[in-house]
This record gives C-alpha cells, sequence and structure tokens, in this order.
C-alpha cells in the first residue's frame, strides 16, 4: 500500500528534524562546559576563618589559642568572642592559623601571596587597651598594645599593627633597637563601636581601610630578627590576633576573620575575629 501524502512528508522531514535537535543538543553541551569553566575560575569570595556569629570562639573553628602570664578571659556572646587581659598587663593572650598548622591550628589559611595580592577582613572592638609605660626606645612614643594584629605572607614579609582606643599603627621591623618600636601610625576610634577593616596587601606595601576609608598605609616589614619564644614572625602564611605583650593588656570583641583576594569585600558589623602571644 502506498503510504499517504503526509506520512511520506513527515518521513522526509524526521532526518532533518533529528539533525536540527542533535546540533541543539550539542550546542547545550557547549554552553554547559563554557558555563563549568567559568565557574572554575578563581572566585572573590573570601575564606572564612571566623565567624562569631556561629556562637563560638576561633578556637572552635581551627585557630590555635595560647595564653601565658596569667588567665585571660574569653567569652563567646552576640555574635562575637571577648578577649580580656585588662586584669594585669603581665598576660599575654591570642589565636593565630597559618597553613602549615604552627601550634597546631586546622583553620584553611590560603597561601597568602604578596606577589598577587591579598585581603585579610576582620570585625573588632577594642573596648578597653592600656599601654601606659612601653615606651622602649625612649623617643616619646609608646611601642605596645594590648590588641595586635599580625599577618605574614609566604615569605614571611608582612605587617603588625597595634591598636589603641584611639590609634592605629605599625610596628618597626628590621633589626637593634627599632625592632618593635611605632612607626607609622594614625588616630582612629576602634572603642566606640564593633568596626569591620580590611588589610589589603600586595607587592612591598600594606593599606588598613574601614568601610572603604583608608587609615594607614606603609612598607611591609621583616620581622624575622626577632629571637624568643613563642616565635611565629619566621612563620609563612600565618594571621594573628590578640594580645601579644606583657606590656599592655586590652578587653576586646572579635566578631569575623576572612581572607581573599583584593577587591573582596569588608566584613558586616556582624562579624569579627582574634588570634596569639609573644614575650615583648
Amino acid at each position: 500500500m502506498q503510504p499517504s501524502k503526509h506520512h511520506s512528508a513527515h518521513s522526509s522531514l524526521y532526518p532533518l528534524l533529528r539533525r536540527v535537535a542533535l546540533a541543539s543538543l550539542a550546542l547545550c553541551c557547549l554552553a554547559t562546559g563554557i558555563a563549568s569553566v567559568s565557574s572554575a575560575a578563581p572566585s572573590t569570595t573570601p575564606v572564612v576563618l571566623y565567624d562569631g556569629a556561629l556562637g563560638n570562639m576561633p578556637d572552635n573553628q581551627g585557630w590555635a589559642y595560647l595564653a601565658s602570664g596569667g588567665s585571660a578571659t574569653r567569652t563567646p556572646s552576640g555574635g562575637a568572642t571577648t578577649l580580656d587581659t585588662s586584669s594585669s598587663k603581665g598576660i599575654s593572650a591570642g589565636y593565630f592559623a597559618d597553613q602549615g598548622g604552627f601550634f597546631g591550628s586546622t583553620a584553611p589559611v590560603p597561601a597568602l601571596d604578596r606577589t598577587i595580592g591579598y585581603t585579610v577582613s576582620f570585625t573588632v572592638q577594642v573596648e578597653l587597651e592600656d599601654h601606659a609605660g612601653s615606651d622602649k626606645n625612649n623617643d616619646g612614643k609608646e611601642d605596645r598594645a594590648g590588641f595586635s594584629l599580625i599577618v605574614l605572607s609566604s615569605d614571611t614579609r608582612g605587617i603588625e599593627l597595634g591598636f589603641w582606643k584611639d590609634r592605629i599603627w605599625a610596628q618597626e621591623g628590621g633589626t637593634g633597637s627599632t625592632l618593635f618600636t611605632q612607626a607609622e601610625s594614625a588616630p582612629f576610634d576602634t572603642q566606640s563601636a564593633r568596626r569591620p577593616y580590611a588589610l589589603v596587601v600586595q607587592g612591598d606595601t600594606y593599606t588598613l581601610s574601614s568601610n572603604g576609608t583608608p587609615i594607614l598605609s606603609g612598607s611591609l616589614r621583616d620581622y624575622t630578627a626577632f629571637s624568643g619564644l613563642p616565635d611565629p614572625y619566621e612563620t609563612p602564611n600565618l594571621i594573628f590576633l590578640g594580645d601579644d605583650t606583657k606590656s599592655a593588656s586590652a578587653k576586646i570583641d572579635l566578631a569575623y576573620v576572612a581572607v581573599g583576594p583584593i577587591g573582596s569585600t569588608e566584613p558586616s558589623l556582624d562579624h569579627k575575629l582574634y588570634l596569639p602571644l609573644l614575650r615583648r
């Protein structure tokens, strides 16, 4: 029996429709592949190292905690960890993390490559701070802070910043009597509110800002001449937050810490961070 004209037309169109369908499927797969390649590109989302909103302390999230010279008070509350060494300047206490697991830290610190550049974001409030009598080189400037941030790149070049209630400043590097003395500084209110900060490191320089407003900038330092225990200054890819001196004290609220590429957004005011201890 001869097929109808309609059936013949349908049969002749089938190969064409099949080729169109296969072509569409190929284009779909290609688009999916392009999307997969795009999704595999480096992310601008920072690696969160501490989030106080989880209701616990940095050492519950992989940071190592050290203390000496007495007992510091640590309390997780209100989306932050309160670290208090204000009962005695002789107390040192803080949290640190690094890629190699210095002192047993397991926080996922990425490589801090200063050639590429990176951003350390953190949220903190300095409620109390006392550094009186810490002028180590008799130049009229106090040289210690009850709360400090240390960031060391993959080649151990980095910066240590001291936070007072009304000023943020850099510790000098190098050797001799100038090592760990006050270098560049800027007035800034760290006490009245919990504030987000972004420390951007690239090449040989750093810049500290808060809510997009620059606070302080300068050259990275070499602190490897330090001799003491513990000595984190020869540890690459390291971050420290806390009271690292026997000559000052503080009470701080740390809410958030993260590391990301340059251009990473600063943390919100609901976040905060915290780190270790040194005998200086």
